[in-house]
């Protein structure tokens, strides 16, 4: 643990300060500086920070593959306020929703510019919370927002910019601190920042991941903290800090995906803002901003504009990612193979683009049973809604460290090693969709291979029909739709196509073309009056995955859902 230096300040000599600071302005803060030494501490801090931010790894947490966050980074398109779809659907579904949404009557607002009032308001910001699907961009606007004040080119009112991830913040959940020790322990070069220095400075404390948090935040807990020198849980530290009673001059700024915000009570939000991702023209930005070949930019623009699928998932930065890498490799080489349209097709020739370069780099190894592992893991922590694993979740699925660190494109190794205190490694994957296909094709391999136990624990049904029914069935109680892309792959994998590039993984399988058409039966069937518009179209995705080459939007029995893709089509 790092020594600190915690000297007593009596709380009401702290608040007088902060209050004296305020009204006097920046000046004061500047002489203060200039007497305790807090200018040269604070100077380093940014040096820190812009080492920590000014690159960034995309997708891939690989050695040697970070660039400069100025030279990708792309406008997100941010809003005020929610979408209504929070907690009833899926994130996939939620970029659907989003995808029809007009904007005229809304102003977007520039990262950067969170905390202002707008022009006609005067009213004053102290916490906003952003909220955004899986993969949006929220932590690259945390990033570039840090990156632009410590380079003084945003937000210079503020003097002190403390960076937090909820994922750090869950290793030292079960210990006792002060917020000042916090900063010390988090933020090294801050050691020499005592109580009282910390008075003079206009704070912002950014929280990054809320959806990450192991944390039991507990905003009717009694406890109240308002000295910066008093020890508590980390938990209370957070919510007296949002609260406003420890630094309530302080800024606070959460970001977090929408079905983990709720977290927060709305009477301690000011400002509720939405990250919406990519619009159109900054998705093509991306695609520009990535290939410096015109060309090649301009085939893979003009093939994600063909599928609606790819379009509107390109909302997601990590899928233009994906989407990125995928089309790249398929078009730079002898490919001959007809290029993805549907999500399942996408993702299945991304796990082959990042088993062949796994090859490549590593050379042959036992590739078929670490991803099964790794699928393994997706799908026993997708029922659990878990999306962070440590060192033992990989052991428990008889994951190597090693061996899952090689994939680091499906699975991603997060490490922040300017954290002195952290010996632990934190895994995630590349993105929430990832987790959803491993989990399908750990699933759908289980099929085919008998594996009765992982079946019957999950569905109690074997054959493919059943399977695939009780899949749905389950799929369509969930109450956010969690299940929802899953059983999208799911279905997906009963297209040869699709069998043929994942034979490996997925086992030998027969396409029974009677079994396949109760399948669509089934699927068909399955719709009622009762049932909500986004469950619907799952349903109607579900049947464009399995039954590509018909015409499923003519059936009669769709007739809503006919009209509602026709309105949404790009």
């Amino acid at each position: 643990m790092v020594e600190v230096s915690t000297q007593p300040i009596h709380r009401t000599t702290v608040r007088k300060k902060t209050e004296e600071h305020h009204e006097v302005g920046l000046t004061a803060s500047q002489e203060v500086y200039k007497y305790s030494g807090l200018q040269e501490v604070l100077d380093e801090h940014k040096i820190r920070l812009r080492r920590r931010c000014e690159r960034v790894t995309e997708g891939s947490d690989e050695r040697g593959s970070e660039i400069l966050l100025n030279r990708i980074f792309t406008e997100l398109y941010i809003t005020e306020g929610q979408s209504e779809e929070v907690n009833t659907q899926h994130e996939v579904m939620q970029l659907e929703a989003t995808s029809k949404k007009k904007s005229l009557h809304e102003t977007p607002i520039k990262c950067h510019d969170i905390f202002k009032a707008v022009p006609d308001q005067q009213k004053r910001f102290r916490v906003v919370l952003t909220n955004g699907v899986a993969g949006v961009g929220k932590t690259f606007s945390v990033q570039k927002f840090t990156l632009d004040w410590a380079e003084g080119l945003e937000n210079q009112d503020v003097n002190l910019l403390v960076l937090l991830s909820f994922r750090e913040l869950n290793l030292i959940k079960d210990e006792q601190h002060s917020l000042l020790t916090l900063l010390h322990v988090f933020h090294p070069t801050l050691q020499k920042v005592t109580a009282e220095k910390l008075a003079v400075c206009r704070l912002l404390f950014i929280f990054d991941g809320l959806d990450e948090s192991r944390l039991s935040l507990d905003f009717n807990h009694r406890e109240v903290v308002s000295d910066v020198t008093q020890r508590s849980s980390v938990n209370v530290l957070l919510t007296n800090l949002i609260q406003g009673n420890l630094l309530p001059s302080a800024l606070v700024w959460i970001t977090s995906r929408p079905a983990a915000a709720n977290q927060i009570p709305p009477t301690c939000v000011d400002r509720v803002t939405e990250v919406r991702g990519f619009t159109d023209a900054q998705k093509e930005e991306y695609f520009r901003r990535r290939f410096s070949d015109e060309e090649l930019s301009c085939r893979i623009i003009s093939h994600v504009k063909t599928s609606r699928s790819l379009h509107i998932m390109c909302l997601i930065p990590v899928f233009c990612w994906i989407s990125a890498t995928v089309l790249e490799h398929m078009l730079t080489t002898d490919q001959r193979e007809e290029l993805p349209k549907t999500l399942t097709d996408l993702y299945s020739h991304f796990l082959l683009v990042q088993t062949k370069r796994k090859k490549t780099k590593y050379g042959k190894g036992r590739e078929r049973e670490v991803l099964l592992k790794l699928g393994r893991l997706a799908f026993e922590h997708l029922e659990t809604g878990n999306i962070m694993f440590y060192q033992e979740d990989l052991e428990r699925c008889g994951l190597d460290v090693t061996e899952a660190s090689v994939y680091s494109g499906v699975c991603t190794e997060i490490f922040r090693r300017e954290c002195v205190i952290f010996q632990k490694t934190i895994y995630c994957f590349v993105h929430l969709s990832i987790q959803e296909f491993l989990a399908a094709v750990y699933m759908f391999h289980c099929w085919t291979n008998r594996n009765t136990k992982v079946l019957n624990d999950f569905l109690g049904k074997n054959s493919l029909e059943a399977f695939l029914m009780t899949t749905m069935e389950k799929s369509l109680k969930s109450p956010n739709g969690h299940l929802d892309l899953f059983v999208r792959f799911l279905h997906g994998f009963c297209l040869d196509s699709n069998q043929r590039l994942l034979r490996d993984l997925l086992g030998e399988t027969e396409n029974n073309p009677r079994v396949i058409q109760r399948v669509i039966d089934n699927l068909k069937e399955m719709r009622s009056s009762e049932m909500s518009p986004d469950r619907s179209i799952n349903i109607f995705h579900c049947l464009m995955g399995i039954e590509r080459p018909l015409s499923t939007s003519g059936d009669p029995r769709f007739p809503e859902v006919r009209e509602q893709i026709r309105e949404e089509t790009l």
